[in-house]
């Protein structure tokens, strides 16, 4: 019997952007179902260029399950963490914390996570702008002040309230929230993500920007399958490519 490959969850962020990057801040991320392994990565298109699903951290987390199998889920993020701030300084730990539980995940910057389920009538959008993003330097770029970190903790806690309470139109709210507070930063709206935002709005979708911005990837949710379909059709038509993905719950669900 063959040895089974590990394959370790790539992931998005919901809200928390930037601000977790500061030690006790906090950040709602959770895995998707595209893989990195050591025979191939999901998290990159056929000619190499990131989709912004965390492949560093995935790849902080691939490298210590294949080192540490025999430790604890817990060990493993401490562990993958480590090593991955040993690269970059300033990373938050939340895509370490995705790729390794799955999930979505409650997440506050030095400690572990926290598990929440997330409705699964509420349907995932993910548009790709085609161009990655650095978040290394624009968060070095971003001198975050006191009001937008302080905004952005409001928004993450008033973000999981709405989900555990299902309540789909203040999670709504909250999206609308944590993109307004992301535009404030420096360099990290474009034409497109600000198009792909716009067109979600105009079917009556909040969207906001996942990540670091300046690139990447804009979310979206929705529960009318119909709607999602004309979103997805008007991002083709603005250059915009609507990744396949899921919220991926590895053994949770």
């Amino acid at each position: 019997m063959s040895e089974e490959i590990l394959k370790i969850p790539g992931k998005l962020m919901l809200s928390g952007e930037y601000a977790v990057t500061l030690p006790g801040r906090k950040a709602l991320v959770f895995a998707v179902d595209r893989f990195l392994s050591h025979e191939r990565s999901q998290l990159v298109n056929k000619q190499g260029i990131k989709y912004g699903l965390g492949s560093s951290g995935a790849y902080a987390v691939l490298k210590t399950k294949s080192e540490n199998s025999y430790l604890s889920d817990e060990e493993i993020f401490l562990k993958a963490l480590y090593y991955s701030r040993t690269k970059q300084p300033k990373n938050s730990g939340a895509d370490v914390a995705a790729s390794t539980f799955g999930g979505l995940l409650y997440y506050q910057n030095g400690s572990l996570p926290k598990r929440i389920t997330f409705p699964s009538e509420w349907r995932l959008l993910v548009g790709w702008t085609g161009h990655p993003a650095i978040t290394s330097k624009l968060v070095e770029e971003n001198k975050l002040k006191k009001s937008f970190i302080e905004r952005s903790d409001q928004i993450v806690s008033s973000m999981a309230q709405a989900i555990v309470n299902r309540d789909f139109q203040e999670f709504q709210k909250q999206i609308i929230a944590a993109e307004q507070n992301l535009e404030l930063l420096k360099g990290v709206m474009t034409s497109k993500i600000d198009n792909a935002i716009k067109i979600a709005k105009k079917m009556g979708v909040a969207a906001k920007i996942s990540g670091a911005g300046a690139g990447d990837n804009v979310i979206s949710f929705c529960r009318d399958k119909k709607i999602e379909e004309k979103i997805k059709a008007e991002w083709k038509k603005a250059g915009i490519i609507s990744l396949d993905l899921h919220m991926y719950f590895g053994n949770e669900r």
